[in-house]
């Protein structure tokens, strides 16, 4: 059980080829469309460019081959009885021992290639990791390692666990229709179109007749032809990635009150999230998913999230929980699998609408419109018509920000509701988990008995928080209230463990 061990040797041959593929496809691409803008293609014609791309090729990969090759063997891991240890280093050798019950995640990666040679992507996770990369990161490793791992994990200090086992069946699983759904109703898919038809409504005519007159019809069709096709493209890419990435959707239940979560089709991921783990959850409902009476549920988590060393950013802090479920069986999934969470709230509204208050900042658009009549001078009712709709806009979006702002409390549990874009999201979370509880007033709005709430939890090595504008002192002082006896349980639970 002590002998120390090293990756799979696939990872001499995968390794080199993913470095090399995420690292050379960007190079030549910069030197041939560096070249086409230039026009000048005589070099597709000469043999020897063909012969250098090649030897460059082969350079580069040996480059990432000797690179890997190294780290196969200065990089090794062993398991005892207490501890994980993870070694590694070529001139500055580091040695890190993480005993078992330190550990508070084990996620694993696989891609469809290692699915026939049982192999994982093992990242090991602890209070202490860094918001940069996993505290250790084991690329290619037989998935036997995972489950001994887990074993360890649970039991403390490697004494037999009788009596215990893991879910084998999914305790849910996300359809192929409702993964359909949940891609094409991501905002994301309606950010250009939104964005375009806001411009064309916010320039006046004039200036469009002004800006495009000079531009041959042809030119114009061919203009709105490739927006088009580049939206279609842009759209097929992101269900694409939506459906690649969510697929085989499952929520199974550990032994050890965890939940396990796997999801993805060429790159399958799992993850354990201990119950204590979960700082908060967020439910969130768009336009769309309003109309058709669906709405989607994150998981706020404390922790490090991983990425290894030549990946641009760590994986999200907020994972999906149920990425699509009908409104009506939300408090029973929540029942299911957060029951901590589950408690149904009477959402306290504000009384009195703020909103001008919402509205206020927000008519600083008119700037926009404004600044364009400056400088092309087209007819005043243009500038009229431009500043009535920015208005309008701003108004109903105010409105719904205004309307659907609300709080409310349970025994141990916060929530707030806000707008957030086009969402509506519900933030609930326990008090013992609340960070700080910020309050801002002004003294504009303090003689109106106004002031801010905003509430912060720990969210992967950062903060996430929440924030409700232009409450009454009243409700304030209830949401402080119910914070300071997060202090008053402390205080028990300290006498109690004194004594």
């Amino acid at each position: 059980m002590s002998r120390l061990k090293r990756y799979s040797k696939w990872y001499l041959l995968f390794a080199p080829l993913k470095s090399y593929i995420r690292s050379v496809w960007q190079l030549f691409l910069v030197v041939i469309v560096g070249n086409l803008l230039k026009k000048d293609l005589s070099f597709s014609k000469d043999a020897r460019f063909y012969f250098y791309c090649l030897l460059a090729a082969v350079g580069i990969f040996l480059l990432f081959f000797i690179y890997h090759l190294l780290c196969y063997f200065t990089q090794t891991y062993e398991l005892t009885a207490e501890s994980f240890i993870f070694r590694k280093g070529i001139f500055k050798k580091q040695e890190l021992i993480i005993p078992y019950e330190r550990i508070q995640t084990i996620k694993q990666q696989q891609w469809i290639i290692m699915i026939p040679l049982g192999l994982v992507r093992l990242m090991i996770e602890t209070a202490a990791s860094s918001g940069n990369e996993a505290e250790i990161d084991l690329p290619f490793v037989p998935q036997s390692l995972y489950e001994e791992l887990e074993n360890y994990r649970k039991q403390g200090y490697g004494k037999s666990l009788s009596g215990t086992h893991s879910s084998k069946k999914a305790l849910y699983s996300l359809s192929a229709r409702e993964l359909l759904v949940f891609a094409l109703t991501e905002l994301s898919l309606f950010t250009p179109i939104i964005f375009m038809f806001a411009l064309l409504e916010v320039i006046p005519e004039p200036l469009q007749e002004q800006l495009f007159g000079q531009v041959s019809e042809l030119i114009w069709m061919i203009t709105v032809l490739l927006f088009v096709l580049l939206y279609v493209l842009f759209a097929i890419l992101s269900i694409g990635k939506t459906i690649l990435q969510y697929a085989n959707f499952s929520i199974y239940q550990e032994n050890n009150d965890a939940l396990r979560i796997e999801h993805g089709l060429i790159e399958q991921k799992s993850q354990v999230i201990p119950a204590n783990k979960i700082q908060g959850i967020r439910i969130k409902q768009g336009i769309i998913s309003h109309m058709l009476g669906l709405v989607s549920v994150d998981l706020l988590l404390a922790g490090g999230q991983e990425k290894q060393a030549d990946e641009k950013s760590a994986q999200t802090n907020q994972p999906y929980l149920l990425p699509l479920i009908p409104t009506a069986k939300l408090q029973q999934y929540l029942s299911q699998f957060v029951p901590e969470y589950a408690d149904e709230f009477d959402l306290q509204s504000v009384k009195e609408q703020r909103l001008w208050y919402f509205t206020r900042f927000k008519l600083f658009a008119v700037v926009l419109p404004v600044g364009l009549y400056l400088i092309f001078d087209f007819a005043w009712w243009w500038l009229l018509l431009s500043i009535a709709i920015l208005l309008a806009l701003s108004m109903i979006y105010a409105s719904f920000q205004s309307k659907l702002q609300a709080y409310g409390m349970s025994s141990k549990l916060l929530c707030f509701q806000q707008i957030h874009l086009a969402e509506c999201q519900k933030v609930i979370v326990q008090r013992k988990n609340i960070q700080s509880l910020e309050i801002r007033t002004s003294r504009w709005l303090y003689p109106k008995k106004f002031a801010h709430c905003k509430i912060s939890v720990k969210a992967g090595n950062g903060d996430f928080s929440s924030q409700l504008s232009y409450l009454p002192l009243e409700a304030i002082d209830e949401i402080s209230s119910f914070y300071r006896l997060k202090r008053k349980e402390r205080a028990i639970f300290d006498d109690s463990t004194n004594c």
